[in-house]
């Protein structure tokens, strides 16, 4: 007999209402950020909140993994572990951690993911975590299918991988630009995002080969159309990004990822399976690029090769939302357009942006929407003047009817079906309520009464009764009356179909607490027994250098100890945040190649038509770009002397 595969949808929240949000649209897990030590310090979210969460979410089997994933100091780390037992108690079904200081403490037995900010970017990094207790990983953003199918049977790790949202351009984990520049640093949740500011590009000879362009901003992730080989490539778990993002996002897109999902896992029911409950319904036709959107990419390329050149948004690193039409003319505060397709409904209230003749991002309030002569064309009168090219792309960045619907709290409803069986007899009246699609979760309650024959039939208003489920997460799928010709009163019915109701969801609570005991409990042991042997062979086998620089993000002893007993000898440096180095420092590691930006590649042996090495400059910071093209990697470097004028 074949196990079955759990295929998992993990949704952002930023907030206990943001977590519901994402629960009633369908998610199977939601991530949020602990109190203090969240790698978005922005969206921390209370223990009170998140303990409600839990609850919510364990009604339909769903989890709640709390990010408490920054590095941290030996000021910081029992306060962190204390956290860590709060959170455990509030119900967290898993932390996600980077700070590999916190596997030598007294952890509970709560399951640990690594966060994306570990840079888990090898089988040999796996393996490593793996070996010290984790139940899951978050992959780069910079696999491709191909590189995770290579990894897939090789690790016990339940593999999670980005599926939607923004890109770093950065490898998770090895981005030290803002805190390089402004002391805001990404691995204690302060990312300053400098690569979404703009740069130009410059020459070793002054010349600049761009200008005032986002050199560094990468499009938003897309992953529709490959979710199926993802799955087969070894994903069991898919992460929507978004902690920062306003909650149409987190409804639209999740309920968008459900749908595709359920489509997969209905015609491979043999194989996969939903880890949660619940049907979803939705007043709305969910549409990602219609909430926060700039243009997509699957960022579907092997490592070894270079990734498209149109990856990144050169003009702007803003939300462009949905493409809608065609600009035919262009006078004033007047536009008109064709329709890029005739299901496109336009509405006073929505805002549109375009780009001018020179590149420029300009955008508007639509005003008024009137039908123009041709078919499938308006006429839109805007807010402000625009000036644009005739056959210019319009995008609405705002869905005004969209966004109402989205923040409705009936845009999304999540229930779960049950049976329900009331049994009379003279002396007793018995309720069974069963979860249809969890028959093991049922409940059953007796009351003692006396029962006399029915003057008339009321059999109606028992059914009506018994499916008046209100506010809770169930619905009435069956009702079963077995009453033997007696009469019921309704009020006790009521009463017992209340009992019932909070019950169940008491046993799904008990249920899911039990379940991450029964991970979590194993795994700690295991990490326990690994970190109190001796193995030799450690640091060759978890791909670990004899001397750990600064990129390591060492901030406390006790991960100094821990790399210690993982074989590492020679010389630990402490991260960024504690210790700056002398001399140039790398601050950025990233797939993204400027040389291939500019239509050159040193793969091609020809001569650069321009002098190395190459700076990024923004006012008085100058960063210089080094390359790995054997890896596809380049590299940006910051020198204390670079301040200095470039040469002219």
């Amino acid at each position: 007999m074949s196990t079955l595969r759990d295929i998992e949808l993990l949704a952002p929240a930023s907030s206990l209402e943001g977590g519901l949000v994402a629960l009633s649209a369908g998610a199977d897990a939601v991530y949020v950020g602990a109190p203090q030590y969240g790698a978005r310090s922005a969206v921390g979210v209370s223990l009170e909140d998140i303990r409600q969460l839990c609850a919510a979410a364990h009604a339909y089997a769903a989890r709640v993994y709390v990010a408490l994933n920054t590095i941290l100091t030996d000021s910081q780390l029992a306060h962190a572990v204390e956290l860590a037992h709060q959170l455990y108690e509030a119900g967290a079904d898993a932390l996600i951690i980077q700070d590999l200081g916190l596997l030598t403490q007294d952890l509970p037995p709560i399951p640990l993911h690594a966060s994306t900010q570990c840079h888990n970017h090898s089988l040999e990094q796996l393996q490593m975590l793996s070996d010290l207790g984790f139940e899951q990983a978050v992959l780069p953003r910079e696999w491709s299918c191909q590189d995770i199918a290579a990894v897939r049977d090789k690790t016990p790790l339940r593999l999670e991988a980005f599926v939607h949202g923004a890109l770093c351009v950065s490898y998770s984990g090895r981005c030290f630009i803002s805190e390089a520049l402004s002391q805001r640093s990404a691995n204690r949740g302060q990312c300053a995002q400098y690569c979404r500011m703009t740069y130009d590009l410059v020459d070793a000879q002054g010349q600049k080969l761009r200008q005032g362009e986002h050199l560094l901003s990468l499009r938003d992730l897309n992953r529709t159309e490959i979710i199926e080989e993802m799955i087969d490539a070894g994903v069991s778990s898919f992460k929507v990004e978004g902690r920062l993002k306003a909650l149409p996002y987190v409804r639209n897109v999740i309920a968008h990822y459900r749908k595709v999902l359920d489509e997969i896992l209905t015609r491979r029911s043999d194989q996969l399976r939903r880890p949660s409950w619940g049907t979803t319904e939705y007043t709305f036709t969910p549409l990602p690029e219609a909430t926060f959107a700039r243009p997509f990419t699957t960022y579907n390329t092997p490592l070894w090769a270079p990734i498209p050149t149109d990856s990144i948004t050169p003009y702007s690193s803003k939300s462009l939302g949905q493409p809608i039409g065609t600009v035919t003319r262009s006078r004033g505060r007047e536009l008109e357009i064709a329709l890029l397709s005739d299901d496109i409904e336009l509405a006073n209230g929505d805002g549109v942006v375009a780009y001018t003749i020179d590149k420029k991002l300009v955008g508007a309030q639509i005003n008024q929407v009137m039908p123009a002569k041709r078919a499938g064309s308006y006429r839109l009168r805007l807010s402000q003047a625009l000036e644009l090219p005739q056959g210019a792309t319009l995008w609405r960045n705002l869905n005004h009817l969209l966004e109402a619907q989205l923040l409705r709290p009936d845009a999304s409803t999540r229930t779960m079906p049950v049976t329900l069986h009331l049994e009379a007899t003279p002396d007793q009246l018995t309720l069974e309520m069963q979860l249809s699609e969890a028959p093991e979760m049922s409940v059953t309650r007796s009351r003692a009464v006396t029962l006399e024959p029915a003057q008339r039939d009321n059999t109606e208003h028992i059914e009506r009764t018994l499916r008046k489920l209100g506010d809770t997460p169930y619905r009435a799928k069956r009702v079963i009356l077995s009453l033997d010709g007696l009469f019921v009163p309704p009020s006790l019915v009521a009463e017992l179909r209340r009992e019932l109701s909070e019950e169940l969801q008491r046993q799904c609570l008990a249920k899911a607490l039990q379940r991450r005991d029964a991970i979590g409990k194993p795994l700690q042991q295991k990490r326990i027994d690994r970190l109190h042997t001796s193995d030799p062979t450690a640091r060759q086998r978890y791909g670990l250098p004899d001397t750990l620089d600064f990129t390591y993000n060492v901030a406390n002893e006790s991960a100094r100890k821990l790399y210690r007993q993982l074989g590492v000898s020679g010389s630990i440096a402490p991260a960024l945040e504690v210790e700056r180095p002398e001399g140039a420092i790398p601050v950025m590691f990233t797939r993204h190649c400027l040389l291939h930006q500019l239509g050159y590649c040193t793969r091609t042996g020809r001569k650069p038509p321009f002098a190395l090495p190459l700076y990024l400059v923004r006012g008085r910071d100058r960063l210089r770009i080094a390359h790995d093209c054997r890896h596809c990697m380049m590299t940006l470097w910051l020198d204390p002397q670079g301040n200095q004028p470039l040469p002219r």
